[in-house]
């Protein structure tokens, strides 16, 4: 009978805050996630349960809830079920050396075990509840890594890479040579490749590579199709793009942008093209402009 029937609400989506600087996924079920060759360092973060993980060159699985991973990491995840969060962190900023003096070390430079971080997990699913625009999101991130991490006023990221990571996310299209790059502050090119390792931790023309997959999300989630946004964020084809997808969020890029995914994106509003519009792509992501 009709009284009989009960409907059930749907599922929420996924949150993906795409940004260039801190860049925020947060989950709401179980993400199918597989090896992963790092070009930006993150936390990351379970909301439910938790993984376990082993990096390269070490043969122990270990369990946790939290990880602080480096750019330039090869690392395995296995999800036992835990619905996780991922923050990438701003390679402008002292957001790693902060975070990882709250958390233990293990092999290869990856941390983990963030002190509070059920805490941490707690604000983060509270936020995800919220789901604010991208500028508060992105105001109560800054909150968030401040309070739990700590404010350390001797740390600070060298000028000269502060300067490069800033040219490198407005040109990410662009193949402006690292000689170039590094007579813009007054380095040898090897001196440039070898202070930026040390401050970032990925090559910085892997580096590079990543702010051309966040201008691609960007644009794809803005409407414009996907081989134009490929073409404009400096892929070659789509198989480069999809090796770098894989490799730095873990996930297929195939996966990502298919029905099976349940997400919606949220963007900057100088990247909508019309104020407030919600549109279904072609798929269950949602992209939302605000």
């Amino acid at each position: 009978m009709a009284d009989d029937l009960i409907i059930k609400p749907a599922t929420p989506p996924a949150l993906v805050y795409v940004s260039n600087k801190r860049y925020l996924y947060l989950g709401r079920t179980q993400l199918r996630i597989r090896d992963l060759h790092s070009a930006a360092s993150s936390l990351l973060i379970c909301l439910e349960g938790a993984v376990r993980f082993q990096v390269l060159g070490d043969n122990r699985w270990i369990g946790a809830k939290s990880l602080l991973i480096p750019a330039g990491s090869r690392i395995s995840i296995e999800n036992q079920g835990g619905v996780m969060s991922a923050c990438y962190l701003d390679a402008g900023r002292s957001d790693f050396q902060l975070l990882k003096k709250k958390m233990e070390s293990v092999a290869a430079g990856v941390y983990y075990n963030l002190e509070d971080e059920d805490q941490f997990a707690g604000d983060l699913v509270q936020l995800r509840d919220d789901a604010p625009d991208f500028a508060e999101a992105q105001r109560r991130l800054e909150h968030l890594i401040s309070r739990y991490a700590g404010a350390d006023t001797a740390l600070s990221t060298d000028p000269r890479i502060t300067h490069v990571i800033a040219r490198l996310r407005d040109t990410a299209s662009l193949n402006i040579s690292v000689r170039s790059l590094a007579h813009e502050v007054g380095l040898s090119e090897s001196g440039l490749i070898r202070l930026f390792s040390v401050h970032v931790g990925a090559p910085l023309r892997r580096h590079r590579l990543w702010y051309r997959l966040i201008e691609f999300v960007t644009l794809t989630v803005s409407g414009v199709p996907t081989a134009t946004a490929i073409k404009r964020s400096g892929f070659t084809d789509t198989a480069h793009l999809s090796r770098c997808y894989s490799g730095f969020f873990g996930v297929n890029f195939s996966y990502a942008f298919s029905r099976n995914t349940h997400a919606k994106f949220i963007v900057e509003e100088r990247y909508a093209p019309q104020p407030h519009l919600s549109v279904q792509a072609g798929t269950d992501d949602e992209i939302i402009y605000r």
